[in-house]
């Protein structure tokens, strides 16, 4: 993925040798998963090593094994860090009180990003989804966060039912349903080459769930 001089301005700079004396564990650590993040995503996960992550957030190897016991630690923090940033404002828009139909459809448009952050957060689930497939703890993990985003679309859509906004026999089958095609809209649309555009998914998506919901 190419990076304009305008993401570059948007990211944390690496810190001075006498800023980074006076950083707190967790601020060292932020730094690092801040660089693995767009090292993962331009690279993918299975070609980053611990000595591109030192290079790109300017602290030591050390530094890094001193504050997280491997690359897999690294990754979930990368995750995690994604989870915080592009889901859960997304989530908490739509739990909001307001019009279902608009917080719903805002909810999922933003699913669907052009921009570099959007295409850097796919990228990053497309390594993590390989790993949770055989590893239990990014398993685990991953099924919690499915499990929140469906109890969210769930949730939205029962009180559009229970308001009149939409047309809905089963909910908790519609949270599955758009869960699933969301992401393998985003398979098609964010990897690299793809001939479906990213506006085009997103417009595929919400005229799927404005037939499902019957939104008028």
């Amino acid at each position: 993925m190419t990076t304009t001089a305008k993401d570059h301005e948007e990211r944390p700079r690496a810190k001075t040798v006498g800023e980074r004396q006076r950083h707190p564990t967790e601020v060292r650590r932020q730094l690092v998963v801040d660089a693995a993040r767009d090292l993962i995503a331009d690279k993918g996960l299975f070609n980053v090593l611990i000595r591109d992550i030192s290079k790109a957030c300017g602290v030591s190897p050390g530094t890094i094994t001193y504050h997280f016991k491997s690359l897999d630690e690294v990754l979930m923090e990368v995750v995690k860090a994604e989870t915080a940033d592009f889901y859960v404002p997304l989530q908490e828009s739509a739990r909001g009180s307001g019009d279902p139909t608009r917080q719903l459809l805002y909810f999922l448009e933003g699913m669907f990003g052009s921009d570099a952050n959007s295409r850097r957060h796919w990228l990053i689930w497309f390594d993590f989804w390989s790993a949770a497939a055989r590893d239990e703890a990014y398993g685990r993990w991953m099924s919690e966060h499915y499990d929140g985003w469906r109890s969210a679309l769930r949730e939205i859509t029962e009180r559009g039912v229970s308001e009149g906004s939409f047309v809905c026999d089963d909910p908790q089958s519609f949270a599955i349903e758009t869960a699933a095609m969301v992401d393998g809209l985003a398979v098609q649309c964010y990897a690299r080459g793809s001939s479906l555009p990213v506006e085009t998914s997103r417009s595929l998506l919400i005229a799927f769930v404005r037939r499902e919901l019957q939104i008028r």
